[in-house]
């Protein structure tokens, strides 16, 4: 198949082109807003690739065109959710692609939904987090979308070599920051990124994906403190080094006011500026870097802020409901190809070369 990739340039995208271009899988054409997009896949043999506004369905269409399908692996603001949706849906229209995979997130009920939630369970827009709002209504512009067929995939907490779960770890453990919400016993509804991938590529070709949406994770599930503990042992701590800390309430701004917010402000308005993520990544960046302790000279700062949680890791490191992937198995005939034990070995292995631990950072 010729298939088209947004987001190629994120975690899920990377490894997804890596595997399909390495691999031979699928013909693959990368879509990217800006040529900086493609440092990542310059290690190795450029794929096809076109520059477009993802915003802009006209502009899309016209990248796309020619292609069997398009995979929409996007990662953006709660703000550009709904809109990149809408986008894909008319772009793959226009340029007469037959399938969009449209990776979803089982947040649509919630970090910590009610026991009993499946797939088929009814989504609420008016959810204490806007991000999971937009992702609701996403899923429903590509329910009702027609003339191209829609595999929306569910994952819920998507780790691996490179994630955002992992990759800043090591600083937190050595600056002792690490923590877990209420000592990280909730469930972590977790899937392995080359499990999804696996999803992906039935989503892509099997003939009932269409048919709902499918929450996929991986084949066990575990706490959050379980989830850890590999990851810890391999930089030379242990998931007690972690800090407990107690969750948070629901956010101040009430959800009247949210799904008011949401209701008033068009589409177009919502679009923040291209430039908002890498400003935050870089704030975030500096902020760890003042605060980290120099781990070469054994040096800890005397006085370390406490760590806080935010409603939603509350949420999530509290959660007490593994979400079923019986439809996914049952109509798909998704296995994972990876345990999550293989999964997470792989993880800690990677962790664990890029940080040399210091001999003084644990004193």
């Amino acid at each position: 198949m010729q298939v088209a990739v947004l987001g190629g340039s994120g975690f899920v995208g990377t490894r997804l082109m890596e595997k399909w271009v390495l691999g031979g899988t699928h013909d693959v054409r990368a879509i990217v807003r800006s040529p900086y997009s493609l440092a990542r896949m310059a290690r190795f043999a450029l794929p096809p690739w076109k520059q477009a506004d993802i915003f802009d369905a006209a502009a899309l269409a016209e990248a796309i065109r020619g292609c069997d399908a398009m995979v929409h692996a996007i990662v953006g603001d709660a703000a550009q959710i709904v809109a990149a949706a809408e986008a894909a849906v008319e772009a793959c229209k226009t340029a007469g692609v037959r399938r969009l995979v449209y990776l979803s997130s089982a947040s649509v009920h919630g970090q910590n939904p009610p026991a009993g939630t499946h797939d088929a369970t009814p989504l609420k827009d008016d959810q204490p987090n806007d991000y999971n709002n937009a992702k609701v209504r996403a899923e429903r512009v590509l329910r009702e979308a027609s003339g191209v067929e829609v595999c929306i995939l569910r994952p819920g907490i998507v780790y691996g070599p490179r994630c955002q779960w992992f990759s800043g770890l090591p600083r937190a453990l050595h600056s002792k920051q690490a923590f877990l919400v209420e000592g990280g016993h909730g469930l972590c509804n977790h899937i392995y990124v080359d499990n999804l991938i696996h999803a992906i590529e039935l989503g892509l070709t099997h003939a009932r994906a269409t048919e709902g949406a499918f929450y996929v994770a991986d084949g066990t599930c575990m706490t959050w403190r379980e989830f850890y503990q590999p990851l810890a042992q391999a930089l030379g701590f242990d998931v007690s080094d972690f800090r407990d800390v107690p969750a948070a309430g629901v956010p101040a701004r009430s959800l009247r006011e949210r799904v008011a917010w949401a209701k008033q402000v068009p589409a177009s308005r919502m679009i923040l500026p291209m430039f908002s993520r890498r400003l935050k990544d870089a704030v975030k960046a500096g902020l760890e870097r003042y605060t980290a302790p120099p781990i070469a000279s054994g040096f800890v700062l005397p006085h370390a802020p406490s760590p806080s949680a935010d409603y939603e890791i509350s949420q999530l490191h509290t959660c007490a409901t593994r979400l079923p992937m019986d439809r996914a198995v049952e109509v798909l005939g998704y296995a994972p190809p990876l345990s999550a034990a293989e999964g997470l070995d792989r993880s800690a292995r990677w962790l664990a070369g890029l940080w040399v631990t210091a001999p003084a950072a644990k004193k």
